[in-house]
């Protein structure tokens, strides 16, 4: 009885307070009811509205909630035990909630309901405010804290989402649920470390990286300024350009600037370059950067100044030249579209852009002005030729794998300060001389040197060797794939197929202590002697000829140059021989379709990303190898060797991505009867046709342009280093000392001395 007297005296109190307090207004944070409770705001809760609800977010990781009913059990995801709760006013659950997307579908595979405080904190229930657990941040510890928090990123960097990391890494995208919960520094540039509290070194040449021949690979850049204007008419628009001034006798002349990256990614940009300027005063703006980025006198320049002829050629500006032809190996002509793969249906509109041609014709390469169903796809589209200026800039003083420059033509906010009564073009590309940190390919093969020969239908390949160079040269090759178990011969190497070619480094003989030299593919062609040396003896291998495959051309008029040449035991390997790539000259974008040859008996789509999912696993009996970000790769015709171009750029993939296809078969190609024919039916298959959806963007702009045809058939090769044959000869201390990540300089080994330690000094040991 006491016990019952007393719990109705506890009721009542209760009951008074909270009628006391309903009677109040409920704190002014809810409303009474005739029932004498308390009905609250959203966000406060408790008999008496007098607590906060803190706000949710995303759960960093997904917790029950608990035996809310006291049952002994907790119930499903469905069954709703709570109603009317002031924290989860639409009810709530015991166990993880079953969640649903926008059309209501069940996801029985989900996660990271929201929760107070995004489960990484605990509510303050006077202030409404999340206390976040140490690592978290955010009003609802939505986020994971950047190191260093509050300070993040060590004042070096700035503290950004996953999604803002992606984007801002070559325009890369991130998705997942944590896109905007995961967080991290982006350092500045010469900083480094989860926190970017470590700082980097100058880099240098190793001086111990010393061979029989020279073979530092600097960076070449050309800057090309072009109108599509029959003359170089080039002007700022009529109003002058901040900071600079109209020469004499001149009128409004245009300006365009250079932005120059160093090693350490930091860009840099020269002051205004007036159009037509000379290699001098391009230099000289170059040389105006601060802080010495581009040592005095260490750059070297050639310019060409040509106008729109009928030929649509660029004459050489260094002497460069394609065997018998005098002019330049790209005749470089505009293009009034993107591409066209169809006949007799009118030029698509797009975007313009430049294409090289083929040396040995006058037909965009890539492209026929000809062409029957079955063969090839024909383009008629109308070319112009270009004027304007391109530069040649070798930057030697600046070693190591450079980011590739870009041309500024916007020194007054949105105003273009370089205009033409024709369109502008500006591009930049390098021609074989990328810059490197790594050399990929340290074997050099002693005793052993060649030139460069060269037939009349358009093959070129290795010769003057003597029977016992062949044999070494073979020995040096070794393996072009990954067998070594079908190598042959006592030489214990293969002779590189459609699938493995070699790829070899040719650096000239006698050549000056800058030039890296040139990258090659090579394959051996038995019962094909164009050098006319026969092998030492029957035993040891069939007669044959070190092929070409890009038609290399001595990088000046002496065709019969003495060439080194430096192997590896890294391997060139074919993605994929259904998936086409077709690319624009001087882009930075390559775009994988479906092979034009097997464009309705394939259901590939030509993507050769590494990204195979379980909904596109079929794509695995397409692919050799796929490719991945920051692979590294060229593209190569091998059907066709005269198409390629000379020199061979290695590329590296910065990203890979898709859209949606625009066409299917049956809607584009209604007139290919051949092909109808041959499949014995009269109507298409509705299969898409995926031009130009699977796109993989680079660090280096293309030197070449072919389009999606049937007989330029051009497939992606993925190089993989071997570790064997790789060394880093361009690194922090130039590897000859070590690097005070505090201050950011370095401590030379006993015999090397200056500031990056690239410098052998007896007196420093």
């Amino acid at each position: 009885m006491l016990s019952l007297i007393l719990f109705s005296i506890a009721i009542g109190c209760i009951l008074q307070a909270v009628s006391s307090e309903c009677a109040n207004g409920c704190n002014g944070h809810g409303k009474c009811t005739s029932y004498d409770m308390c009905i609250c705001n959203r966000n406060w809760q408790a008999n008496d509205c007098s607590e906060r609800t803190c706000q949710f977010g995303l759960a960093h990781v997904d917790t029950p909630k608990g035996d809310l009913d006291m049952s002994g059990s907790l119930s499903g995801p469905n069954n709703q035990i709570v109603d009317n709760s002031f924290t989860y006013p639409y009810g709530t659950t015991e166990q993880f909630p079953q969640m649903e997307d926008s059309d209501l579908n069940v996801l029985t595979d989900s996660g990271h309901y929201y929760m107070e405080c995004s489960n990484k904190g605990t509510c303050d229930r006077t202030s409404g405010q999340c206390l976040c657990y140490e690592g978290y941040d955010g009003v609802a510890c939505q986020r994971a804290s950047c190191p260093g928090y509050p300070s993040s990123c060590s004042g070096h960097g700035v503290c950004k989402s996953k999604k803002q990391l992606a984007a801002s890494d070559s325009g890369n995208v991130y998705k997942l649920w944590d896109k905007d919960v995961g967080m991290g520094c982006q350092c500045d540039s010469g900083y480094y470390g989860p926190d970017c509290s470590l700082r980097k070194c100058k880099s240098g040449i190793d001086p111990l990286y010393l061979d029989d021949s020279a073979t530092i690979k600097y960076s070449i850049f050309d800057f090309a300024l072009l109108t599509t204007a029959a003359t170089i008419d080039f002007t700022d628009g009529g109003n002058a350009v901040p900071g600079t001034s109209t020469p004499t006798g001149q009128t409004n002349p245009g300006f365009w600037a250079i932005w120059f990256y160093d090693i350490t990614g930091e860009d840099w940009l020269t002051v205004p370059i007036q159009s037509g300027s000379s290699c001098k005063q391009v230099i000289k703006a170059l040389e105006a950067i601060p802080n010495n980025v581009i040592p005095p006198g260490t750059t070297q320049c050639s310019r060409t100044q040509k106008l729109a002829t009928p030929e649509n050629r660029w004459q050489s500006w260094d002497a460069q030249h394609y065997r018998g032809n005098t002019t330049h190996p790209y005749r470089i002509s505009y293009n009034l579209s993107i591409w066209e793969a169809d006949w007799g249906e009118n030029a698509n509109t797009g975007a313009p852009e430049l294409l090289a041609t083929t040396p040995s014709s006058g037909s965009n390469i890539g492209y026929t002005n000809t062409g029957s169903p079955g063969t090839a796809i024909a383009s008629t589209k109308a070319t112009t030729a270009l004027s304007g200026y391109i530069y040649r800039i070798k930057f030697y003083g600046n070693p190591g794998a450079l980011p590739q420059p870009k041309i500024e033509i916007y020194l007054d906010g949105k105003r273009p300060t370089l205009k033409s009564s024709g369109r502008v073009i500006t591009k930049v590309w390098t021609d074989g001389q990328q810059g490197e940190s790594n050399d990929y390919f340290g074997d050099h093969c002693d005793g052993v040197t060649v030139t460069i020969g060269y037939t009349a239908y358009g093959s070129y390949y290795l010769t003057g060797l003597s029977g016992t160079e062949k044999a070494l040269l073979k020995s040096c090759l070794g393996s072009a794939d990954f067998d070594s178990s079908n190598n042959r011969e006592t030489y214990n190497w293969d002779y590189g197929n459609r699938l493995y070619p070699h790829i070899v480094k040719l650096v000239r003989s006698s050549t000056v202590y800058n030039d890296g030299g040139y990258y090659a593919a090579v394959y051996y062609k038995t019962g094909l002697v164009l050098d006319n040396t026969p092998a030492p003896n029957a035993n040891q291998g069939a007669q044959g000829t070190f092929m070409l495959l890009n038609p290399f051309s001595p990088p000046d008029a002496f065709a019969t140059d003495n060439y080194e040449v430096y192997t590896t035991k890294g391997t060139l390997a074919l993605t994929s021989n259904a998936s086409e790539a077709t690319f624009s000259f001087a882009s930075n974008s390559i775009y994988m379709v479906n092979a034009s040859y097997d464009i309705i008996g394939s259901t590939f789509d030509g993507d050769i990303s590494c990204e195979i999912g379980n909904n596109n696993a079929y794509k695995l009996k397409y692919l050799f190898h796929c490719l991945n970000k920051t692979d590294l790769f060229t593209f190569l015709n091998w059907a066709n060797p005269e198409f390629n171009p000379p020199y061979i750029n290695l590329y590296k993939a910065t990203r890979l991505y898709t859209t949606p296809f625009q066409y299917n078969v049956e809607n584009k190609y209604l007139t290919r009867l051949a092909e109808l024919n041959t499949l014995g039916t009269t109507t298409y298959p509705k299969k898409e046709l995926h031009s130009m959806t699977h796109i993989i963007n680079t660090d280096l702009s293309t030197n070449w342009g072919v389009s999606m045809t049937g007989l330029q058939n051009f497939n992606i090769y993925k190089f993989f280093p071997a570790p064997a044959s790789t060394y880093q000869y361009v690194a922090e201390c130039s590897n000859r000392g070590i690097c005070d990540t505090a201050t950011g300089s370095c401590t030379c080994f006993p015999g090397y001395t200056s500031d990056d330690c690239s410098i052998q000094n007896s007196i420093s040991l």
